[in-house]
């Protein structure tokens, strides 16, 4: 069905292609930003596309868009098919991005990143790296590395600041949608009025579903915002909010994300900072078992409650096979050293 839709789509005002896991699907990301986007700008023309399945790295997106994986929706929206993306959201798997640099999955993912970007160069677009949130209690898989929010989310930014590094160019600069860095926002904002991130009750608390991971409506449409706000350039002040949000929450959430990406992020590129646009810049043309998640695999084209394979180490199987640094002697020893000094596990998600 979506290799038919995608077959039908030309150039229309602004094509946005989500493709990340279980952070992107829950609570329809994909389908909120649009809302906004289609609210400031009712007449204009506005697609989202969501590729998505539960715990999916950036390598595995790689894999599923380059044949490895032979025809897949992946390859249609980003090889084969006609339809031109103005944005693609790059979601990589929660944990992988605040990895030390010289662990292998954190590496293969880091390759993976010029082949994606170039593929959505040959669709006229831009890359946007979506950086998620840490946990909420921290990541009990990892505690040394992730022993709180704050610690795994600076470990978060750090990561997806040396992504943005790995893919930008003077006519392509790199984007970053801090959509974690709201969330710290939200966390310094309760501190700073006395109430405990942590306690049930506060804003900071119910930005997260019951696992403390994945997003519940209002940190959807917290990234929503950020997504809005990074993209546009415009203040998401005003705009609608899903039901599922309660309306007395809503200018909260939504200058939340003004503050993040307007006044806190002073070093990140903007398009709207940039003085080229999509197309002017040379372009060629969930289960786991570690933490008790259940949200299944997505696609655009439906749900399928797909589970990677698991290494002995905790680690999705496959999450880069044959990346830089998954193969020889020397990538074995720092892989060694990496899991004693770390423990490192990845999760679904």
């Amino acid at each position: 069905m979506l290799l038919a839709l995608l077959g039908t789509l030309h150039a229309a005002d602004n094509h946005l292609l989500f493709l990340g896991n279980s952070y992107t699907f829950v609570n329809d990301l994909d389908q909120v930003s649009l809302s906004l986007f289609a609210a400031a700008a009712p007449s204009d023309v506005y697609l989202a596309v969501r590729l998505a399945e539960g715990g999916y790295t950036l390598p595995m997106h790689l894999a599923e868009a380059d044949g490895t994986m032979g025809e897949t929706a992946w390859s249609d929206a980003l090889v084969t098919g006609t339809t031109e993306w103005d944005w693609v959201m790059l979601q990589d798997q929660s944990q992988i991005p605040g990895f030390p640099p010289d662990e292998p999955t954190f590496q293969e993912s880091l390759a993976a990143l010029p082949p994606l970007d170039a593929m959505v160069a040959a669709k006229h677009g831009r890359s946007v790296l979506l950086m998620t949130w840490g946990r909420r209690e921290g990541d009990a898989d990892n505690p040394t590395l992730y022993p709180d929010y704050l610690t795994m989310q600076s470990r978060l930014e750090a990561g997806y600041q040396a992504y943005a590094a790995a893919i930008d160019a003077d006519e392509r600069p790199a984007y970053i949608a801090p959509a974690g860095l709201a969330w710290r926002h939200v966390y310094e904002a309760n501190a700073a009025q006395g109430v405990d991130p942590l306690e049930s009750g506060s804003l900071f608390h119910g930005l997260y579903s019951d696992d403390g991971s994945h997003p519940s409506p209002l940190g959807t449409y917290l990234a929503a915002c950020v997504v809005f706000a990074t993209i546009t350039g415009e203040d998401p002040a005003g705009l609608p909010a899903p039901d599922a949000v309660p309306a007395e929450l809503v200018a909260t959430l939504q200058e939340a994300a003004r503050a993040t990406v307007f006044d806190e992020t002073p070093e990140y590129a903007y398009p709207w900072r940039s003085t080229t646009t999509p197309g002017d810049s040379g372009d060629t043309g969930q289960e786991d078992t570690s933490t008790g998640d259940t949200a299944t695999g997505d696609t655009a084209t439906g749900d399928t409650a797909t589970a990677a394979g698991r290494t002995s180490c905790g680690c999705d199987a496959g999450a880069g096979s044959g990346g830089a640094g998954s193969v020889g002697v020397g990538a074995a020893a720092v892989t060694a050293w990496v899991r004693r000094k770390w423990h490192l596990r990845s999760a679904r998600g």
